[in-house]
């Protein structure tokens, strides 16, 4: 707990950001708005296809700009979007869609590389990540339970409070004191696409996690999106569905406190969603997919400090990198996952994904323990 105090500034930045009503119920708060399904998907994909254009260009913009800069623009172009669906009109929900998809490629790894260059060291930025993430999700938890309610309240409200919690979070991000990490800085490259393709050709170890962390958040992504329906093809009552996700998120955060000590833990999430397609009953359902945010919640925190630590240069821009190839797997698994249920049953969903991820993720460590015996024969 003290290591949130002393960087409360930065966690409360973050925190209302995580908090939006807006990205816990958009389909709804869009429908409540009188837009029709066809026209919430065009605005939803049009975000989705803006991001995947412009992480990149604007990452590569992003790298060589004031990272608080970057994100108080951020921020205030999320204002400006949020603001525009309160008038109710089509061409204008289109115009923040677009605009939503332009902060979400320009804050594409600046957030992160800005967390990651507050603190002094790894260990520090690792005990942030614990104490930080179990709160964040606690609160997530909350808020995924009172938003449908403060939809019923007011169709307005939580598009209103959702700019509010931006409002808070720039005025915490004005008053963090920027703390270069002290680390050896190698000497500043010019990026160009040459340079990149150098950085990864050169780095396995970075190619390698980039493929894990692709593997695992797309399965992650599939499985936590079909678990409401997936309990609901097993006859869950859905009257007590808010209280079961309520349950999921304190999983979450309860996990984010676990230190990874063996990479391979990560092979349960795919056996996780194998089971989830042979199992029948509700209750084993419910603690299958407790158990899989569990390790979810200490996952990211391993994944985000490992992959920091593996970039040398241009931090930005390696992580818009990974956030665009993350949007594209992101936009097939949502294609693939519609195809499948339409043409099997939901549980092939996790079947499938499952085993994919699970031979992706042998191939990983397989290759992984290839370097480092090529290593050892080198020296």
């Amino acid at each position: 707990m003290k290591i949130i105090i002393k960087y409360k500034q930065l966690f409360l930045f973050k925190l209302f950001l995580s908090l939006l009503p807006y990205f816990f119920i958009s389909i709804l708060i869009m429908n409540a708005l009188g837009y029709r399904y066809s026209e919430i998907m065009i605005i939803s994909a049009m975000t989705q296809i803006i991001g995947v254009i412009l992480n990149l260009p604007l990452g590569i913009y992003a790298e060589q700009k004031n990272r608080k800069k970057v994100l108080l623009l951020n921020n205030i172009l999320s204002i400006i979007a949020f603001t525009l669906f309160l008038f109710e009109k089509f061409y204008l929900a289109i115009l923040a869609a677009v605009i939503l998809g332009i902060s979400e490629a320009l804050s594409s790894g600046v957030m992160q590389t800005f967390s990651y260059e507050q603190f002094p060291d790894d260990v520090t930025y690792r005990k942030y990540l614990e104490g930080s993430s179990s709160i964040q999700y606690l609160a997530i938890s909350v808020m995924t339970i009172i938003t449908p309610a403060i939809l019923h309240f007011n169709r307005f409200l939580p598009i209103i409070i959702s700019v509010a919690f931006i409002v808070f979070s720039t005025i915490f991000l004005c008053f963090i004191k920027l703390e270069k990490r002290e680390e050896k800085q190698e000497e500043k490259i010019t990026i160009n696409i040459r340079t990149l393709r150098k950085g990864l050709k050169v780095s396995s170890k970075l190619n390698l996690f980039i493929l894990l962390g692709i593997t695992v958040t797309t399965l992650i992504m599939s499985v936590n999106s079909w678990s409401s329906i997936l309990l609901k093809y097993h006859y869950f009552p859905l009257k007590y569905l808010g209280l079961v996700l309520f349950t999921f998120n304190v999983c979450m955060a309860i996990g984010s406190r676990i230190k990874w000590k063996k990479l391979s833990i990560v092979m349960l999430l795919p056996l996780i969603s194998i089971l989830l397609f042979f199992t029948k009953s509700v209750f084993t359902t419910i603690v299958l997919f407790s158990i899989f945010r569990l390790i979810n919640g200490g996952y990211n925190n391993f994944f985000i400090g490992e992959f920091n630590k593996l970039i040398k240069n241009n931090r930005v821009v390696f992580w818009s990198i990974y956030d665009t190839f993350l949007s594209l797997f992101f936009i097939f698994a949502d294609l693939s996952s519609g195809i499948i249920a339409q043409n099997l049953t939901v549980e092939f969903i996790y079947l499938i994904f499952g085993l994919i991820s699970l031979l992706i993720l042998l191939i990983y460590l397989l290759a992984r323990k290839n370097i480092y015996f090529r290593k050892i024969k080198n020296y």
